[in-house]
């Protein structure tokens, strides 16, 4: 009885305000004890904290952390709803159950329940489960909390044979069931975060001062041939531009068989990332150098340039002075898209250069039905969204002096 009563949410929601009151008149007491200088000096720390709580910048943080939160939240239910509307007859082998149901019909509703079991389709009895409830499991095991979870089962299904304990649970996968969806991922990843931060930087390396020389003489020659630079790029297919660089730098007779690259990625031969590389950034150029030429023309047409203008001021200074400073804003913003970017475009790279990256692991994880690795992978690639997202918000807030998080 006392037991029983001990762990009765009533009594719980008791214990904790009666904790909670003990601790409010101890805090009571000690500062009835303190002198006045001390009572002063915590005035001013409090004063600094609330300061600190209820600066503008602080609060906006605050709540884009937390909004990115949410819509990660929202991608596990998403996903898990829509892994949820794959027919239960392509999670298991059709032949083997009717050749089991033949001699066996209770015997292959068990074995079907048992594969269905391992999709989270239905437990162990037997009894469906809602798409919702598999979303608020996913939801748990992503909580940064300590955990016991049973990962190996008996043949039966009736005996844990192994429990999995950790705070930050992604599921096990099926494809590849002894090891960790963590262990997986990191050993793909490396590459294809190497591809992906080579080509970012290299494009910003060259589209950026392509931008601003275009856009310093708007209509001139260097404007119309980066124009038509970026208009022919465009016009090309990202998929087909892949197999002629493929098939051109990898010919070791061709115009690039110095490079040694070869049609496939190859580890020991460092070269052999040029072509893939070299790619993404070609086809990445376009859209940041446009994006710079159009707002730093805007820029030069504003009244501030104009004034600077009628200062007596150069062109190159008021150009790298005032207009260079402005001009960071875009990249800063095309920072997230342009890393998206880079490891979308992985996934046709990897494909045809044959790259170990998580492109071609996600591709395989879909066809062969890994839920776990595709909710993983999956949760990655929308955290490292939220986070390019969330970082370029923040930096702009601090480059763009035009941006007020208070109303005026």
């Amino acid at each position: 009885m006392i037991l029983q009563a001990a762990t009765h949410p009533v009594f719980t929601v008791f214990l904790t305000l009666v904790i909670l009151w003990l601790i409010g008149s101890a805090l009571t007491l000690i500062y009835a004890e303190l002198s006045n200088e001390q009572k002063g000096k915590l005035k001013v720390a409090a004063k600094r904290v609330k300061k600190v709580l209820t600066n503008e910048t602080f609060v906006y943080i605050l709540k884009r952390i937390f909004s990115s939160l949410f819509t990660l939240l929202l991608v596990v239910v998403l996903v898990s709803l829509l892994l949820r509307l794959i027919p239960d007859y392509q999670l298991y082998d059709v032949p083997t159950y009717n050749k089991i149901k033949g001699s066996n019909p209770s015997g292959a509703e068990a074995w079907r329940n048992l594969v269905l079991y391992r999709y989270g389709r239905t437990t162990l009895d037997g009894h469906r489960r809602s798409g919702l409830v598999g979303a608020l499991q996913y939801i748990y095991w992503l909580l940064p909390i300590p955990k016991k979870i049973p990962v190996t089962w008996d043949t039966n299904y009736t005996r844990i044979i192994r429990y999995w304990e950790g705070t930050v649970y992604l599921g096990k996968s099926i494809m590849y069931p002894d090891k960790e969806i963590p262990q997986i991922i990191r050993e793909r990843m490396g590459i294809s975060m190497r591809i992906s931060l080579i080509t970012t930087a290299l494009v910003y390396v060259l589209s950026y001062p392509l931008g601003l020389v275009m856009a310093k003489k708007p209509g001139g020659v260097i404007d119309k041939l980066g124009t038509a630079f970026i208009v022919l790029n465009y016009a090309i297919p990202g998929l087909v531009f892949y197999l002629l660089m493929n098939s051109v730098m990898g010919k070791a007779d061709g115009i690039f068989g110095w490079l040694k690259a070869g049609f496939v990625y190859n580890e020991n031969i460092p070269t052999s990332l040029i072509p893939p590389i070299f790619c993404m950034v070609f086809l990445s150029i376009p859209g940041t150098s446009m994006w710079v030429r159009r707002f730093t023309v805007d820029e030069l047409n504003s009244d501030y340039v104009k004034f600077a203008k009628s200062k007596g001021l150069s062109e190159n200074r008021i150009m790298y002075t005032h207009v260079l400073r402005n001009s960071i804003v875009p990249l800063v913003r095309s920072i997230p898209g342009t890393l998206l970017f880079s490891f979308v475009g992985s996934y046709y790279v990897e494909k045809i250069w044959s790259i170990p990256g998580t492109g071609g692991i996600l591709t395989t994880a879909l066809t062969r039905n890994d839920f776990q690795l595709i909710q993983g992978l999956t949760m990655i690639y929308a955290g490292l969204s939220m986070l390019a997202f969330l970082l370029g918000d923040i930096i702009t807030i601090f480059f763009d002096p035009r941006i007020r998080l208070r109303a005026r």
